[in-house]
């Protein structure tokens, strides 16, 4: 499981839909809600009486989201929200890998199984070795050392339009 510091290392701001999403879906630990929470009170933002509450240390699972289910700002466009979140933390994991796994196969190999865990999505098929290639190149007609250098090309591609998306900053 995932800390909130996955979005603070690359800029990314977060909502209460990322800390539900997250922590429902087992990707992000109960305590980031925790954390997010505490991040928001250093910064001397508002916070609500369910935000307080989340404060304090809250490790029950089911306790956590139903608190975060009643905050007010957790109501409007639940469904559209809860997409952008997933698509926030796949981003966020994503980048984590590719600053942190020097390891280019077991990259690769984190990868391909986010790409599973999230449900196959489109735009990750680019640099998904067992994905058909969108473009001339034949994946066959050269050596692995060649593929992994031409996916991780792709991959860095992706990073750098996820990075201008979400405004990031990664190093």
């Amino acid at each position: 499981m995932y800390k909130i510091d996955i979005f603070e290392s690359i800029n990314m701001p977060i909502d209460w839909y990322v800390v539900y999403w997250g922590i429902k879906n087992k990707i992000l630990s109960v305590d980031t809600a925790q954390d997010y929470v505490c991040r928001k009170m250093e910064k001397d933002k508002a916070v609500s009486e369910e935000e307080l509450e989340l404060s304090w240390k809250v490790d029950n699972l089911i306790d956590v989201l139903e608190i975060i289910e009643k905050i007010p700002k957790f109501q409007n466009n639940i469904e559209e929200n809860m997409e952008k979140a997933k698509e926030k933390i796949r981003v966020a994991i994503i980048i984590f890998y590719r600053k942190t796994e020097k390891d280019v196969a077991k990259l690769f190999a984190q990868i391909e199984m986010i790409y599973a865990d999230f449900d196959y999505p489109q735009d990750m098929e680019n640099f998904i070795s067992y994905m058909p290639m969108d473009d001339e190149y034949i994946l066959k007609e050269h050596s692995l050392e060649e593929n992994r250098s031409y996916l991780l090309k792709k991959l860095d591609c992706y990073i750098c339009e996820q990075v201008k998306k979400y405004k990031l900053e990664i190093e």
